[in-house]
């Protein structure tokens, strides 16, 4: 495996389904569970309707390379994660807790699910080895996992035992969705050990769903699944195949049960329970992790540190540390799985065990950046790796790359904002508009007209600047988060793709039909006209500019970038004067 990778061949992931499952009936108040069975198109998304691109490198040689389909099984429990979100607004007067008015539910699958369905994101092809329980928690996983299309063979239903559930009670501060933090977690699990004659069960189950597989992952988080026998039957059948098993450890004294295993990613506190050493500094870190390779037999072994990174200790000595990058931390849910599904993938792909680590530590940081667990998409880790120096092009998007983003922002209960326009010769107007955009919610975007779409607004002499001068210009301000270019002279697709909660147009729209309104109010967002800063237009300074003089802007003029009159005019074939043109005063001539 680590003899150099071989050659990999691009795999486009198919398109997958959301879910949206039955429900039991609940009190009129409560909005039903959304299962979220995550849309790996939106993650390994097909390229065929994009430009191609080579992938990124960073400037520390790092890049993501492109895989076949690998078929991973995938070992552990399997749990149903469940968020409710709300608002606080107040304290109980029961008792000094504060009350939460619920908003939504949703349900994913988490641990070992959460494993594969990142894995499925990546272009993987998962297989699951586990038990749900015949209940309406593992209905639903079965559910989400036929959509995402994971092999669930080996995922074996015990009517005797409860599928886990880790419900997370999330709340913000009023309706300003603002401050959002975990507030609770009810877990409802049966962690005794399995029953033996489960256990036989799933044991034989084994080499068929390891049958022709690249890799094997484990998530083990000691919930009474995975016994020493099947934790043995797991390695013996990996390395008897001669393929990789890494293995995320649970916490616990006594690691032998890992013996023989490829790679293992505890953590700094597991490191610290199964060797006896405190992880204080660099020192500590090598010697943990290489008592660890050494008394287990390992390739590999990363130690995740959280806040001071990885150390990676391999087997002959060799050693390397991962640093981080600063980063608002909200949540730590999902981090080690998603570690796991990152190195684990890379690993079995045949790259370095230095640079799948160094992989699986940067989308750790995206997880770890978020709200809940969230799908790490090749996507999000292509734009991790653009160089700090290019920052600006990583708010340039297309729409599909926008759809994905904004999801796990959009479920965080963050208000999309969404304004759009021409943005040639960008003006103090321009800013203000923008300014006010950017306070009424969370996330900017900015929408621009493509060159075709400006000409047709415009006429044939604009636009000044190419869409993807404009495009950077407005990226590299620090209000706007993300700008997408559109070909449309109408903007009513691209609103309908973003999906805004706040549509901002200038207030020379007011008693017109703005694009995408009627789809804004519709979903329950708002349309909001932002005040013109008088005096400031393009097409009066390009005309001052023309003639030679100073490119003051006139006192008065609307910018006629988003004039619905003059856009009317345009797609009717009709002409139109330059604004300074148009609102010049002819002197009067003398009375006969």
């Amino acid at each position: 495996m680590q003899g150099g990778p071989p050659k990999l061949v691009l795999f486009e992931a198919g398109r997958g389904r959301q879910s949206f499952a039955g429900v039991a009936a609940r009190p009129p108040s409560f909005k039903p569970s959304i299962a979220i069975s995550y849309d790996y198109l939106l993650m390994a998304r097909s390229q065929s309707n994009k430009r191609r691109r080579t992938e990124p490198r960073s400037e520390e040689g790092l890049r993501l390379p492109e895989t076949k389909p690998l078929r991973i099984v995938v070992a552990g429990e399997v749990i149903l994660d469940r968020y409710v979100w709300g608002e606080v607004e107040r304290i109980s007067p029961e008792a000094p807790i504060p009350v939460l008015r619920v908003h939504r539910r949703e349900e994913k699958p988490g641990n070992a699910g959460f494993v594969m369905a990142n894995l499925r994101a990546l272009g993987a092809r998962p297989a699951a080895f586990g038990i749900v329980g015949d209940d309406h928690g593992g209905r639903m996983l079965r559910t989400m996992f036929h959509d995402l299309e994971i092999d669930t063979r080996g995922l074996l239903v015990d009517p005797d035992r409860p599928t886990i559930v880790k419900e997370r009670m999330l709340g913000s501060v009023q309706s300003a969705n603002r401050a959002t933090q975990q507030l609770l977690r009810v877990d409802d699990e049966d962690t005794s050990p399995l029953a033996p004659e489960r256990e036989r069960e799933l044991a034989r189950r084994l080499d068929r769903v390891i049958d022709q597989a690249d890799g094997v992952l484990v998530s083990d988080i000691n919930k009474g699944l995975l016994t020493p026998s099947l934790l043995e039957g797991l390695i013996n059948a990996a390395n008897r195949r001669h393929i990789p098993i890494v293995i995320d450890p649970r916490l616990s004294t006594d690691y032998s049960i890992y013996r023989g295993a490829t790679a293992i990613t505890p953590n700094r506190y597991e490191t610290e329970t199964a060797t006896g050493l405190k992880l204080t500094d660099r020192d500590a870190w090598r010697t943990a992790a290489d008592t660890l390779v050494r008394k287990l037999r390992l390739r590999a072994c990363l130690v995740t540190l959280d806040r001071d990174g990885m150390y990676l200790a391999e087997r002959g000595g060799r050693g390397s540390f991962i640093s981080t990058s600063p980063r608002e931390v909200y949540d730590v849910s999902g981090a080690g799985d998603v570690v796991l599904a990152v190195f684990g993938l890379l690993a079995v792909a045949g790259l370095s065990f230095a640079s799948a680590a160094a992989l699986a530590n940067i989308a750790a940081g995206i997880e770890v950046g978020r709200l809940g667990t969230e799908i790490i998409s090749r996507g999000d880790l292509a734009r991790a790796l653009v160089p700090r120096h290019d920052g600006i092009e990583r708010k340039i998007v297309s729409v599909d790359e926008l759809q994905a983003v904004l999801e796990p922002k959009r479920r965080a209960g963050q208000r999309i904002v969404f304004t759009n326009g021409c943005f040639d010769l960008l003006h103090a107007g321009h800013l203000q508009l923008l300014s006010f955009a950017r306070a009424r919610g969370d996330v900017l975007i900015v929408g621009i007209n493509s060159d075709r779409g400006v000409r047709l607004i415009k006429g044939e002499h604009r636009p000044i600047y190419p869409a993807i001068e404009r495009a950077r210009i407005l990226a590299a301000i620090e209000m706007v988060d993300y700008v997408v270019v559109f070909d449309d002279p109408r903007a009513e697709r691209v609103v309908r793709d973003v999906r805004p909660d706040i549509l901002v147009k200038g207030a020379d729209w007011r008693g017109q039909p703005v694009d995408g309104q009627d789809f804004v109010e519709s979903s329950g967002g708002h349309v909001v006209l932002a005040p013109l800063l008088e005096g400031y237009s393009t097409s009066s300074t390009i005309a001052r500019l023309r003639e030679g003089a100073t490119p003051v802007a006139p006192q008065n003029v609307a910018d006629d970038v988003t004039t619905p009159a003059t856009i009317r005019k345009r797609q009717a074939g009709k002409p139109v004067l330059p604004a300074a043109q148009a609102h010049r005063r002819e002197p009067k001539r003398p009375k006969a």
